[in-house]
Formats: structure tokens, sequence, C-alpha cells
């Protein structure tokens, strides 16, 4: 009797605890499903949203340097601008126009006053943008360099390159904030900067330092910005040598190279870095601005935040 009731009980016992699991099991359903539909549901606007954008004429204003401009691309036809137009219209974009505002050698400060000036009516298209990119702080850090290429004291070059690097910085923020003026909706692309002789002089260290230093700065102010996104193009110093390996045989190769060695890139035969002009040594060439164009065409899908 005492066995019988205890068996009871303890049925009594495991049709609870599978009730209760059963609940358990019927209410991850439920929550998963929620989860599904919720996710779909999301998605399906996404694309409903990504659709309606691409019907919509679109204006691209971009701004910056030499990389803007297209200096180095053997198509003659203005580096990634042009090439981003050509990508996004064949990615479904039904009407995409842009406005290539690069100039040569300009830093931080000279695009910033070009914006002022309304050179050639970049604030008004400013304005008017629904995305806008921007190259900058290459010549920043280049005409930096190049001042102080010939000071013998090793503390006196780092004084003097620290101010440079802070005038970047104070610069920047002032450009940002000028172009965050004339548009606050736009997205704002800005490219990152990199070591164009870095495969000549794989083992002077101090310029990677600086364009460490540059893009860190970049990304730390659009950190603080609304809608703004780095573009990493750091691969451009390394081209075809992107891998730890390879480049310690370039180390190797240049150990006996001094960075004033300036007659290694006048006497080179053609580019060893596949990815850089070699009429320059120094901007991108056709594969090097498809990597541009590639590099920005990602983040534009990633957050495809058109204003």
């Amino acid at each position: 009797m005492v066995f019988h009731n205890l068996f009871c009980k303890g049925i009594c016992i495991m049709k609870k605890k599978f009730s209760l699991l059963l609940l358990f099991l019927i209410l991850i359903v439920c929550v998963s499903s929620v989860g599904y539909v919720k996710y779909h549901s999301n998605e399906n606007n996404n694309a409903a949203k990504i659709e309606k954008i691409k019907n919509k004429d679109l204006k691209i204003v971009a701004l910056g340097d030499s990389l803007t401009q297209g200096v180095g691309d053997p198509t003659n036809k203005g580096g990634y601008v042009s090439r981003i137009q050509n990508k996004l219209k064949d990615n479904g974009f039904k009407k995409i126009t842009t406005y290539n505002y690069g100039i040569a050698g300009q830093r931080s400060d000279q695009i910033n006053k070009r914006i002022n000036n309304n050179t050639n009516n970049l604030s008004s298209q400013l304005e008017k943008a629904n995305l806008i990119t921007l190259t900058v702080g290459g010549n920043d850090l280049l005409q930096g360099l190049q001042k102080n290429a010939l000071v013998d004291s090793h503390d006196t070059f780092e004084k003097n390159m620290d101010r440079e690097v802070q005038k970047y910085k104070d610069n920047l923020s002032i450009l940002l904030k000028n172009i965050r003026k004339y548009n606050n909706k736009a997205p704002v692309y800005i490219f990152g900067i990199y070591n164009p002789i870095y495969v000549y002089f794989a083992n002077v260290s101090v310029i990677n330092e600086y364009v460490g230093q540059i893009n860190d700065i970049t990304q730390n102010q659009i950190a603080n910005n609304y809608k703004m996104h780095f573009v990493d193009i750091s691969f451009l110093s390394y081209g075809q040598y992107n891998t730890k390996e390879k480049q310690r045989k370039l180390r190797d190769m240049n150990q006996d190279t001094s960075p004033f060695d300036v007659n290694k890139l006048s006497n080179a035969n053609g580019e060893i870095n596949d990815y850089i002009s070699p009429k320059d040594h120094f901007h991108p060439n056709n594969l090097g601005y498809n990597y541009m164009t590639n590099q920005l065409f990602s983040k534009i899908n990633k957050f495809n935040d058109w204003g």
C-alpha cells in the first residue's frame, strides 16, 4: 500500500514536471516565433527603405585633396568618385550625381577655406548633398615632414611634429563642424591615409607611426560626430606585401636604406607596390582606386544612412 502511494505520488510529480517542461518549450517556441517575425519584419522594412532610396535622385559631394581629384588614375576620370558613382548605379541606384571638389596638395585648413569662400559653389552643393566623402590628412602630414626633414635633433624633430599633428587635430575639428554647419543630415565618409613609400623604406618606422597618429585622430574625431564614418585604406601602404612574412622580407631587403635616399624612388623602374602609380610612386593606380571604391561602397552598404 505504501509502495502504491509512493508510486502514484511519483507519477503525479513526473506529470507536473512534464507539464512544466511542455509549458517551457511552448514559451520558447512562441518567443522564437515573435523574434523571427520581428527580425523578418525589420529586414523587409530595411529592404523597402533601400529600394525607396535607390529610386531617388541622389547627390554625392566629394571633398578633399589629390585622392579625391583622382591623381594617378590612368583613366583620368576622377579616381574613386566616378567609380563609386558607377558602382552604385550597377547596384540598382537609379540616378547618382557626383560633384568632385578635390584639389591636389590641399591640407585640412585649405579645404575648409574653400567651404567658407563657397569656391565653385562648394558650400551651396554641400547643403544639397545626400552623401559627402572626404579625403584629408595626407598633405597635413606630408608638409609637416617636409618642413622638418633636415632637423638634426631627434627631440626637436619630435616636438615639431607633435605640433603639426596637433594642428591637424584642431583643423580637422573645425572642418567637420563647418561641414555640419552646411549639412547636418547627410552621412560623411572620411578616408584614412596610407604610407605610399612603405615598400621602399620598410625599415623606416617613423612614417608609419605618424600615419597611424593621423588615422587615430581622424577616427577619434569621427566617433564624436553624428553619421560620420571612417573608411580604412591602410592596405594601400602594403599592397601585395600584406602578410607579416612578406613585410619581414621587405625590411631585410631595405636594411641599408635611409629615409633620405630619394634616389631609390627616382631610379625605380616601375612601381613595386601593385596598388600605387608608377608615375609618382605616391598616388593610387587603377587597382588602388578600385580598392578605395570597394572600401567606400562596403561602408555605404553597411550604414545605408543617406541624407
